[in-house]
């Protein structure tokens, strides 16, 4: 028996030892035990005496995703519990042949990453931790675009929240709600594999104060519910990526801050002035207080939320 079979027998309802144990031709104790096993290695298994095994609801297992599936992104799944990052898995899984659309997602991670190698605080049962593999061929060029397509396709799944240049969707009140990553390797100009990671706030498990979470603004929301939508989205946006004028048009109506005076510190140097517009290669336009317009390709973002006492923090 594979710690698979388990995991697709399991569902949001509780099943006796004896029943699993029965499908699998395992005693009661040896099911037991596969149980446990899963639960050190991070997953959420629930035990209740009397009444059997059961996933939490809304766990984003094989067995409540596949058959919901809408496209063709997430039908190459791995479903993981604690792991050191998602992209370093999908990484590993795409040097041994996954294809175009393979998903992982976990249910922790150790060494989770934002841009920059910054870090994503990921504890359990809290959010979705996502990675995507794009086997299209971009040039580095485009990959600012897709993170900008990739943030539209965020907004839209959660239905809440505006998007700050160039990966983040921040909640109304201006903290934290998710983040898009894009990696890349590269045979000559193009590349040969992109790692798009997406991390969700879902649930408020041990996330910090600063960070925002999704059923604050849309209560009843399940994990693999929001899995479900942004596949979806994300098949949707991912190959618009040519189609400069739509991302842009589209990120720039579910912006939290074009018009908005704004903080950005490059590796050269700091900016201050208005978020103007981003332009068709993804770069953000900033006019500064001497009239000066700066075309920033990269940089950390901040800006201020009036009457909430917060500001959002550079991802």
């Amino acid at each position: 028996m594979t710690r698979g079979d388990l995991l697709d027998l399991l569902g949001e309802t509780f099943q006796s030892g004896a029943s699993l144990g029965r499908k699998l031709g395992l005693s009661r104790v040896a099911v037991y035990k596969q149980v446990m096993k899963l639960r050190r290695e991070g997953y959420p298994v629930e035990v209740r005496r009397g009444r059997g095994y059961r996933l939490a609801p809304g766990t984003p297992s094989p067995g409540l995703l596949t058959g919901r599936l809408r496209g063709s992104y997430g039908r190459a799944y791995r479903y993981l519990g604690r792991v050191d990052s998602t992209q370093d898995e999908l990484r590993r899984w795409a040097e041994s042949g996954a294809p175009e659309g393979a998903v992982v997602v976990a249910e922790e991670q150790t060494a989770g990453r934002g841009r920059r190698g910054r870090s994503w605080t990921s504890p359990p049962g809290a959010g979705l931790y996502v990675s995507l593999l794009l086997r299209s061929r971009l040039a580095s060029a485009d990959l600012l675009r897709l993170s900008l397509a990739a943030g539209v396709a965020v907004v839209e799944t959660t239905g809440v929240g505006g998007l700050k240049w160039p990966n983040d969707v921040l909640a109304p009140d201006g903290r934290k709600l998710a983040g898009v990553l894009v990696e890349a390797q590269f045979r000559g100009e193009e590349s040969e594999a992109v790692y798009l990671g997406v991390g969700i706030n879902v649930h408020a498990s041990a996330l910090p104060p600063e960070a925002a979470y999704l059923e604050e603004f849309s209560a009843g929301r399940r994990r693999v519910d929001v899995l479900v939508q942004l596949l979806d989205r994300l098949e949707f946006w991912c190959p618009k990526v040519a189609d400069a004028a739509a991302v842009c048009e589209a990120w720039r109506r579910r912006s939290c801050m074009l018009g908005r005076t704004v903080c950005v510190v490059t590796p050269a140097q700091m900016l201050e002035g208005v978020a103007e517009d981003v332009e068709e290669d993804g770069r953000l336009r900033l006019r500064d207080a001497e009239g000066r317009i700066h075309r920033l390709g990269a940089g950390e973002v901040s800006l201020g939320f009036q009457g909430t006492g917060r500001e959002s923090r550079p991802a």
